[in-house]
């Protein structure tokens, strides 16, 4: 296995579409990162973050990007058909996953993990409705699992608050001032023992609840 923490074959045009989601996206919210991240530098690593806005994405990038690193991160696929925004996902390399292309999504990024390089993932799979977080997030699918057990990656959990608050679900984006914060907290990383995907899943998902609650 090559060594982690790899450029992506698209890293310019990442930190390029990074530095102008956060320059953009910074217009409506006050960024809060972490002084430091956890890596592990002899495994691959694959990041999981809760899912309350269309701004989670912008928000996992300017993480990623805020580290010297680029990544891939998957992406519902509609966003990705076509306009403007389908371009730039295209153009930082975002992976398109749907439930009709779930087998080949996981099966990108397994290989883009295994080539050293980060991918982000929002095991919800969308924007959940704020009656639909059960201790703070929605119901995790089982593709983190998937994904982290076939390429032997480490999981980051990615604690997001605040997103909503500037791009709350189904509406556009609101201005306010003061900003919103947006404050993004990482876990200690997790790794996998078995190929439970159940328990896999709801150990990720308590940990990210757990940073939510601020414990």
């Amino acid at each position: 296995m090559p060594p982690v923490l790899q450029p992506t074959a698209k890293h310019r045009s990442f930190k390029r579409g990074a530095d102008a989601l956060r320059l953009i996206s910074s217009i409506g919210a006050n960024y809060v990162f972490p002084e430091k991240v956890q890596f592990d530098k002899t495994r691959p690593t694959l990041l999981a973050a809760n899912h309350r806005s269309l701004l989670d994405l912008p928000v996992s990038c300017a993480v990623v990007d805020h580290f010297g690193l680029s990544g891939r991160f998957l992406v519902r696929a509609d966003l990705m058909e076509s306009g403007l925004g389908a371009k730039l996902l295209h153009s930082i390399g975002c992976i398109p996953a749907s439930r009709d292309t779930r087998e080949s999504a996981e099966a990108t990024a397994i290989e883009t993990l295994l080539a050293g390089q980060v991918v982000g993932i929002m095991p919800e799979g969308r924007v959940t409705r704020p009656s639909e977080r059960v201790n703070g997030v929605g119901e995790f699918k089982h593709g983190a699992s998937r994904i982290a057990v076939a390429s032997g990656a480490v999981v980051l959990p990615i604690a997001v608050t605040g997103s909503d608050e500037v791009w709350p679900r189904d509406k556009m984006p609101r201005m306010q001032f003061p900003r919103p914060i947006v404050e993004v907290r990482t876990g200690d990383l997790i790794s996998f023992e078995s190929d439970d995907h159940e328990a896999n899943t709801r150990q990720l998902s308590e940990a990210i609840s757990d940073m939510l609650a601020g414990r």
